[in-house]
């Protein structure tokens, strides 16, 4: 292995472990980048004994298995992409620090690729293909040497070679891409993490809410048919808590599934395209109320949908919430329709959990029954509680104080300063101290247009109220009361102070932000039009070429016609340099392809003569063949003007390079039967 040929897969090396440095373990990127560094390091000091003995074979088994036990303990699971792709970056940087020889060098680009696969499993974005190019064609110049390690070339022709070969193959690469059938899911499918990323949870405490909201990491992002609605009406729903223990709210187990029903005093109903980042939950989100079953994306034309390939993503449940039909682990793209109203309808009674009540708040529970008694029904009543908030000197904050073990009578007669999940919790535990049906529900609330489409974050997370009156579910959101701006204009205009409101949240208008911007929108269409094309894209895709449905034979037939085509193109196009060419030159360049094919290639100081005779030397059953083809070029290139040579020897000279094929075939047919090295190895010819 020379020292060329190692630093190139070094460099592959590095460029298809450089993207999992930011999500692994810091002594997993440590530990490979190490084992590669001594690699190098024993090849230029290969009498240090204490490198040989590192990266001798039974050393490097002990520290992959050492590392295979370790990422169990770091992770706490072996199974899964976390723990998984860090035993393959560690086993890669291991290959490399073993490797001998040319067989070896192979295996570690295969699994080089692998690698470089797998920081998809983490980001589908433009920065993540960025990343990517730069280790394919570092991949390709690996092989190159490997391949012409005998007659090395200098580094930038090979790099250039790569190139174009790389390019030659973009246009197959895209009609590949296009045309062929796309499956309604992925390929295969990961174990499932133990740690889900960041996003809403099944369950809600104080503070957990407004740490959320510290985020500015997307959520999803939505594209509206229409105009998009205003921002006090877009309450994105999410989970619905309906279990409390007197701290803690959590999930109903027992919710079952309905289909969307719908009010007669209900608003304007309007559809929208959300693309939801992973979040490995199975809610989905959707805006008050559901009015349709998120699908996949349906084909459009004219103005019609055409529901032939829509397939139903998820179902919806009794108290109003999206459920998937898998855990959300990659980006998801739905369709959903939605009514814009702060009322939604139950087809049964509110189950016994939407009364429940712990008596670990007291004071909240007598404050309740005094209020009660004054109002004349159950709707005077919680505009009596909301009006509380309004005039009680609440005060709205990210940070608010730790709360005990009664933390809804401490919000409400001590701290009074709470994010819109203390809201909530403490207009519930009202409403059901005055045996009134309620829950909250989370989700985020407002979102910000960019363009032709809107981004919800991890800032916008939000937490409102639900209660049981007059025989519908109504929304009561507490926070609108201490803090309107909260609902109408976002979060950074009710917290304008606040230095725990991310950057990307505040809506100012600098220079950066606005650059951040444009990245995302571009980052929004890399996804729509290329990660997300599915079978259902393509579907539209053939629709606009005017080729509903077409057959796999049709599909077949395009791909091998466009194919054909394209090489066709590639390979019969001469070149430029060819066209000027005499027909000696011509003649000459077709005998050199000839032996170039057999790897054996003529060297830059090395004149036609030497070349052939070279030739002759390794392959003896050929030099008489070799021998008249030097005189024969030697006769053309010195003849005397105003004869027929030129056209008897080209003629001649043609003939001599179709025999040479033929006799270097029966040659590399007989070595492959007798399984002997061939003429010309180290082991044949060194002395010669």
């Amino acid at each position: 292995m020379d020292a060329r040929t190692l630093a190139a897969l070094a460099a592959v090396l590095f460029l298809v472990q450089f993207p999992h440095i930011f999500h692994l373990p810091v002594w997993v990127s440590i530990l490979g980048c190490t084992l590669i560094g001594l690699r190098l390091w024993h090849h230029y000091r290969p009498d240090i004994k204490l490198l040989r003995l590192v990266l001798s074979p039974i050393t490097v088994t002990l520290i992959a298995a050492s590392t295979a036990i370790l990422l169990r303990f770091d992770f706490g699971y072996s199974f899964g992409r976390d723990p998984s792709v860090a035993f393959l970056f560690v086993l890669v940087a291991a290959k490399f620090a073993e490797i001998r020889r040319a067989s070896d060098a192979t295996l570690l680009l295969c699994l080089a690729a692998f690698l470089l696969l797998t920081q998809y499993f983490y980001s589908q974005t433009i920065l993540a293909a960025i990343f990517t190019l730069p280790a394919i064609v570092a991949l390709a110049f690996a092989l190159s040497i490997l391949r012409d390690s005998k007659n090395p070339a200098k580094n930038t022709q090979q790099v250039k070679l790569v190139s174009k070969l790389l390019l030659h193959g973009l246009p197959l690469a895209a009609l590949l891409f296009f045309i062929f059938p796309r499956l309604p899911g992925p390929l295969w499918s990961l174990p499932e993490d133990a740690m889900a990323t960041t996003g809403l949870s099944d369950s809600m405490s104080p503070g957990s809410i407004g740490s959320l909201s510290q985020s500015a990491a997307v959520a999803f992002r939505v594209e509206f048919d229409g105009e998009p609605p205003r921002a006090n009406q877009l309450y994105w729903r999410g989970p619905v808590l309906t279990e409390f223990d007197g701290r803690n709210w959590n999930t109903s187990k027992s919710a079952v599934e309905t289909l969307p029903q719908h009010l007669p005093d209900m608003g304007d109903l309007v559809s929208y395209t959300v693309m939801l980042q992973p979040h490995k939950q199975r809610w989905l989100f959707a805006l008050d109320a559901a009015m349709s079953l998120p699908q996949s994306d349906s084909t459009n034309i004219d103005g019609q949908a055409i529901h032939t390939s829509t397939r139903l993503l998820g179902r919806l449940m009794g108290d109003g919430q999206l459920i998937a039909n898998k855990p959300v682990s990659h980006v998801l793209r739905y369709r959903q329709s939605s009514v814009l109203s702060d009322k939604m309808a139950s087809s049964k009674a509110p189950a016994d959990n939407t009364l429940y009540l712990p008596g670990k708040n007291p004071r909240t529970i007598e404050f309740a029954r005094k209020l009660r008694s004054s109002s004349t029904s159950d709707l005077d009543y919680a505009q009596k509680v909301l009006r509380n908030f309004n005039r009680d000197l609440f005060r709205y904050t990210l940070q608010p104080q730790i709360l005990g073990d009664a933390p809804v009578d401490e919000f409400l007669f001590q701290t009074k300063a709470g994010f819109c999940e203390h809201y909530a919790a403490a207009f519930v535990v009202l409403m059901r101290a005055a045996d009134i049906p309620a829950r909250v529900v989370t989700g985020y609330l407002g979102g910000e247009m960019n363009g032709d489409y809107m981004i919800v974050r991890q800032a916008d997370a939000h937490a409102w109220a639900e209660a049981y009156i007059g025989g519908v579910w109504q929304r009561f959101d507490p926070t609108g009361y201490v803090a309107p701006s909260r609902v109408e204009q976002g979060l950074s205009a009710a917290l304008p102070n606040e230095t725990a409101v991310p950057g990307l949240a505040r809506y100012d208008s600098g220079w950066l932000r606005s650059a951040q911007l444009r990245w995302d929108a571009m980052n929004h269409h890399w996804q729509r039009l290329v990660v997300n094309f599915d079978n259902d894209s393509q579907d539209k895709f053939w629709d606009r070429l005017g080729l509903l449905n077409p057959s796999l034979v049709q599909l077949m037939l395009i791909v091998i016609a466009l194919s054909l085509a394209w090489s066709m193109f590639i390979l019969g196009m001469p070149s430029v340099s060819n066209r000027n060419l005499s027909p000696n030159e011509k003649l000459w360049n077709r005998l050199c392809r000839l032996l170039h094919s057999y790897h054996f290639t003529r060297l830059r100081n090395e004149s036609a003569s030497e070349f052939l005779q070279r030739a002759a030397l390794r392959w003896p059953t050929q030099k008489e063949r070799l021998i008249r083809l030097d005189k024969d070029f030697t006769a053309l290139r010195f003849h005397r003007p105003n004869n027929d040579l030129p056209t008897v020897a080209r003629k001649h000279i043609q003939k001599e390079i179709v025999l040479l094929g033929c006799g270097l075939s029966v040659s590399r047919f007989h070595r492959m039967l007798r399984r002997q090295p061939k003429a010309g190895s180290i082991d044949s010819t060194s002395k010669a």
